[in-house]
């Protein structure tokens, strides 16, 4: 009876989770309510490689889907904010006649809801117009031999005859493919590896984390992580973060501390130097800045 009860308690915590879908060795979020929990209750940003449904041809914002690191992955994966899952062969298994209906209509549904501004916009220019288009109709019945007494043109027939004339016309309209799968699809628990190189990495990314603000890898700027001070959307990155893979055994030279440390006061950043303790598996930060150049801003 327990071991039941265990099971239940796990399976309602797995449906709390947030869907993370694993393809191609990348953790993607597909659904814009669970990105936002993760960046706004969490701190993951991620990275947006799509293209935003609103501006579909802005090279300078990305939309939906996120890709988020191993780093983030790992990290909400032992706090169970996430389930990585895999759902590769369901997408590739071709789709029953049920789910193609499914997919079908609600195509068409979308098609119809597209439909109605245009149908309004025609209407409301039609409505303007009207009492000259019942006094047209009137003068044109006169003419044709009608008596006054005879000719009862009703405006509200005159408008629903136009809403159904124009609803059986065809309108060019573009239907918005969704980013999270329409339909139900069944999956598989995927796992996340981790080399040795990148598990030394998340230990100072679990670390930077644990001391608040935000954390993006850095690629773009040639370091392992940037932290920023609040959202990078409202915030520019304040130190750059390079993790020393081998520890207190990594020596240093004089040329990788000038690189790193010119690099950092080319973009106006602070550099860190993070390295793990081997014996204590503690996390250390160096702040190095160059000479005259400290006043910019505090040390890590």
């Amino acid at each position: 009876m327990d071991g039941i009860e265990s099971k239940q308690a796990q399976d309602s915590t797995n449906m709390n989770r947030i869907i993370v879908s694993y393809l191609n060795g990348r953790g993607l979020i597909f659904d814009a309510e669970d990105y936002l929990k993760l960046r706004f209750e969490h701190r993951i940003v991620g990275n947006l490689i799509g293209v935003p449904t609103s501006h579909p041809r802005n090279v300078n914002q990305q939309g939906l889907p996120a890709v988020l690191s191993g780093y983030e992955l790992k990290l909400l994966l032992q706090r169970e904010v996430v389930q990585l899952v895999d759902r590769q062969k369901s997408l590739l298994t071709e789709p029953s006649e049920v789910n193609v209906q499914l997919y079908r209509t609600m195509v068409e549904r979308q098609k119809q809801e597209l439909q109605m501004p245009a149908i309004e916009k025609r209407l409301e220019a039609f409505r303007k117009h009207l009492p000259r288009i019942v006094e047209g109709k009137r003068r044109k019945l006169l003419k044709s031999g009608f008596k006054e007494e005879d000719i009862n043109i009703s405006g509200e027939q005159l408008l629903e005859e136009e809403r159904k004339r124009i609803s059986q016309e065809k309108f060019d309209a573009m239907v918005q493919i969704p980013l999270k799968h329409p339909l139900p699809l069944d999956f598989s628990a995927a796992s996340l590896h981790l080399s040795p190189e990148e598990e030394v990495k998340y230990v100072v990314f679990e670390r930077l984390w644990n001391r608040g603000g935000f954390i993006t890898t850095g690629d773009a700027f040639g370091c392992d992580f940037l932290l920023y001070p609040g959202d990078p959307m409202y915030f520019h990155a304040s130190h750059m973060v390079h993790v020393l893979k081998r520890g207190t055994s990594q020596r240093l030279d004089v040329n990788y501390l000038v690189r790193v440390c010119r690099l950092a006061v080319v973009v106006n950043k602070l550099c860190v130097l993070a390295y793990v303790d081997e014996l204590t598996n503690e996390v250390h930060f160096e702040t190095i800045e160059w000479e005259g150049n400290t006043n910019k801003a505090d040390n890590f």
